[in-house]
């Protein structure tokens, strides 16, 4: 019963203090403005960063150029709705992260297809022309100081759809010359936000500076297809200048809203004197329920205590016949399934094992880039079979050998060394 009188009270509360901040002050954050609609231009700079990025381990690398035109409506001196276009140009360059190669046709390699032209990605630059439509809230931060009308600071969430168009340019691999690829245009959907903090000048110029993020969805916009990076983004800022015009019109409006807040603080009140005439017939019966709640839950709280130790109990057995350690690759000569001194790690692992009866691991196994591809298959998948054989020997059961694969290629691995090699992962249950 206190909470329900609180609770109205604070509503009451709220509904004068609006009016009185709000409209009586004629000063608040509601408060609404004259001259609702501006329109404003920008210019400016702007960074991306896709695979690729403007702003490289050496610092910025290129300096974009961006601009644009907007307009809106002012709802209050906190609260503005806001549409945009902007149209920007800017390069973009290699991470030292990544050193590929990439063909005129768009596929990347670790190294240089002699039959094919293409860059060295450190030879590579990526110009990147882009224009959004944007549509923005604006809140400013600073209405909430009473009697400030000339500093503002925006924090503005954005939604956008972006079109970007970015060209592979640069001096082909071997001495071939320089060359320029262009790729298609794709259109993304933007996600982000802008900062800004401005001055004005009086009610109908405002000058300012900002900045802004869009985390573009879709396709990297620079379109190189390398698998490092995953970001989307385009930075922007700069400074605009705003023009507003148009007389307000909510003036009654605000009067209205401003009687309407004092009839509900009103009936707040009313409610709050007839919850407290109801509060000597319910407080025993509060008391009462209070008490017996409490008793069941004090019996719940032991009831769930003796279930729970039980279950940890239980689940601790359990987790003992399972190994949650990780086992050593097995390594292979060039063309070979011999198991030599690989052994050891192989009896370390059939140990393991045996003391931990309800392990299950898996076999994979993989080659080398040398040789053709259908050989180091069956190469791959004989090496496991090995391994398994190994292990049976040892005494472990086959039902907790599987699966077992042969990957055949290891791709990705640095060395043809690392790449000879039997993974043995244990199976999650």
């Amino acid at each position: 019963m206190k909470k329900t009188t609180r609770l109205l009270t604070f509503i009451a509360f709220l509904s004068l203090s609006s009016v009185a901040w709000g409209q009586k002050e004629s000063g608040g954050p509601w408060t609404p403005v004259d001259n609702p609609w501006y329109a404003g231009v920008g210019v400016g700079t702007s960074f991306g960063q896709a695979t690729f990025s403007s702003i490289t381990e050496d610092g910025v690398r290129s300096w974009g150029l961006q601009g644009g035109v907007s307009g809106g409506y002012k709802f209050n001196r906190l609260i503005s709705l806001e549409a945009g276009f902007q149209y920007g140009r800017q390069s973009q360059f290699n991470l030292d992260c990544c050193p590929y190669w990439l063909a005129t046709d768009g596929q990347w390699k670790a190294t240089q297809v002699l039959d094919k032209d293409g860059w060295y990605f450190e030879d590579l630059t990526v110009p990147t022309r882009w224009f959004k439509i944007a549509l923005q809230a604006n809140f400013n931060l600073l209405s909430f100081i009473k009697g400030n009308n000339h500093w503002f600071l925006d924090l503005s969430p954005q939604i956008s759809a972006v079109n970007t168009k970015s060209t592979w340019q640069g001096n082909l691999s071997h001495g071939q010359g320089y060359h320029e690829e262009v790729q298609a245009a794709n259109w993304h959907l933007g996600l982000g936000g802008q900062l800004g903090f401005a001055y004005a000048f009086n009610d109908l110029v405002k000058l300012g500076l900002y900045g802004g993020v869009t985390a573009l969805t879709g396709k990297r916009f620079d379109m190189i297809p390398n698998k490092a990076h995953k970001t989307n983004l385009i930075w922007d800022t700069g400074l605009k200048l705003t023009f507003s015009f148009g007389k307000n019109k909510k003036r009654e409006a605000a009067a209205l809203a401003a009687a309407e807040a004092e009839a509900a603080a009103e009936a707040a009140r009313l409610a709050a004197e007839q919850a407290a005439r109801e509060k000597a017939t319910r407080e025993a019966e509060e008391e009462a329920a209070q008490e017996k709640a409490a008793q069941e839950a004090a019996a719940r709280a032991a009831r769930e205590k003796a279930e729970r130790e039980a279950a940890e109990a239980a689940a601790a057995a359990e987790a003992a016949k399972y190994y949650h350690g990780t086992f050593e690759n097995i390594y292979f000569a060039d063309n070979s399934i011999k198991l030599g001194a690989e052994t050891a790690k192989l009896d370390e692992v059939a140990r393991i094992l045996e003391q931990y009866p309800n392990t299950v691991v898996a076999l994979y196994g993989y080659a080398s880039k040398t040789g053709e591809e259908s050989y180091n298959q069956r190469l791959t998948d004989k090496r496991v079979e090995k391994v398994k054989n190994y292990l049976l020997e040892k005494g472990v059961d086959a039902a907790r050998i599987t699966p077992i694969e042969g990957k055949g290629v290891d791709h990705n691995a640095k060395w043809n060394k690392d790449a000879r090699r039997v993974e043995i992962v244990v199976v999650e249950k």
